[in-house]
């Protein structure tokens, strides 16, 4: 592992945080597969999310972050390698990788094959074989004999040749050189594949073009709606609903139909506008209107009054009760007393 990729894997999270955002302001220079778009109505750009994953997969695999970003892929969510880069991985590690083909593909007898001897094992080889009509068999093309000549066939749904129809030969070679490090040097690779065998469009050396023709047909013509756009705010704005958004919340409503032609068609328009919808200030809020003194109205004025305010009357005060027996009610008493006893004595 080199000193440089020390460094960066001792630094905080927080500086590689940085270091990522820093190099995703370097724009076009940054791969495609690595942009993405905000929200909001922001064109495409860089994301520093992706940028740091890509040079987080480097560090692992003990390569510069600067060589992460043009050798290591992210298709479909999963990081991938071209296969020169795998090859380098592990014949750095000190084992022996060799690729040997023979035969020819029109002959129907070509073949690649690879094999794979380490350092600490020297007395096993892993070895993997591609021929077309392997790849046949795993549906990566057709191959055919026409005329007394075996044809491969591979064609998208545009009609564009695939990669196997295209290079034939170099294709198999890197099935194979994938297949041995995945057998034989996981523990360098860390479980990396090549783009091809997950899917990628790949140019003859192995190196991703793009992500897999599997999209449908686009729902609308984006690039006349793009050329047609004299705006960059409106152009903000197909950006989102190329990428599937609702223009007017940001809610999602389909997948996105962005691809690379698109995105660049997008960045190169955009180079050539300049109104922006969005520089227009804001009108000028009206002064408020305060209403003028009405002549027939007089202010009153409030006078205190001289005399005070008559007090309420006092509450009666509470009358005594006489405990004492007065001298009626002393006399009823005797009286009754009386009568009673009387009573008593005749025996009425």
């Amino acid at each position: 592992m080199s000193t440089d990729v020390t460094v960066y894997r001792n630094e905080s999270l927080e500086a590689r945080m940085g270091y990522a955002r820093t190099m995703a302001s370097a724009g076009d220079l940054i791969p495609k597969g690595l942009w993405s778009s905000p929200g909001g109505g922001v064109l495409p750009a860089p994301s520093p999310g992706k940028v740091l994953l890509v040079m987080e997969t480097g560090a692992m695999l003990g390569i510069h972050p600067v060589a992460a970003l043009s050798g290591v892929n992210i298709i479909e969510g999963k990081p991938s390698i071209s296969p020169a880069l795998m090859s380098a991985l592990v014949r750095g590690a000190g084992h022996t990788l060799r690729v040997v083909t023979d035969g020819t593909v029109e002959g129907g007898d070509f073949t690649a094959t690879a094999t794979l001897t380490r350092s600490d094992d020297l007395e096993f080889t892993y070895k993997s074989t591609w021929t077309p009509h392997r790849a046949m068999r795993a549906e990566l093309c057709t191959y055919t004999k026409v005329g007394g000549v075996w044809k491969v066939s591979a064609t998208g749904k545009g009609g564009g040749v695939k990669p196997w129809q295209a290079y034939t030969e170099n294709m198999c070679k890197w099935r194979a050189v994938g297949e041995v490090c995945g057998e034989g040097a996981q523990d360098v690779i860390m479980g990396m594949h090549t783009p091809d065998e997950i899917g990628g469009l790949v140019t003859d050396a192995g190196e991703m073009i793009s992500t897999p023709d599997i999209k449908s047909e686009p729902t609308e013509d984006w690039l006349a709606l793009i050329e047609a756009t004299d705006d960059k705010y409106d152009l903000s704005v197909l950006s989102q609903r190329i990428q599937g958004f609702e223009a007017k919340d940001g809610t999602r409503v389909r997948d996105s139909e962005m691809t690379e032609a698109l995105r660049t068609a997008i960045m190169t328009h955009a180079s050539t506008l300049t109104k922006d919808s969005r520089d227009i200030p804001p009108p000028a809020a009206e002064p408020a209107v305060v209403p003028e003194p009405d002549e027939n109205v007089v202010d009153a004025e409030v006078v205190p009054d001289d005399e005070p305010a008559a007090e309420a009357p006092a509450a009666p005060a509470p009358t005594e009760v006489d405990d004492e027996e007065s001298e009626l009610d002393k006399y009823e008493r005797e009286s009754a007393d009386e009568y009673a006893a009387e009573m008593k004595l005749t025996g009425a």
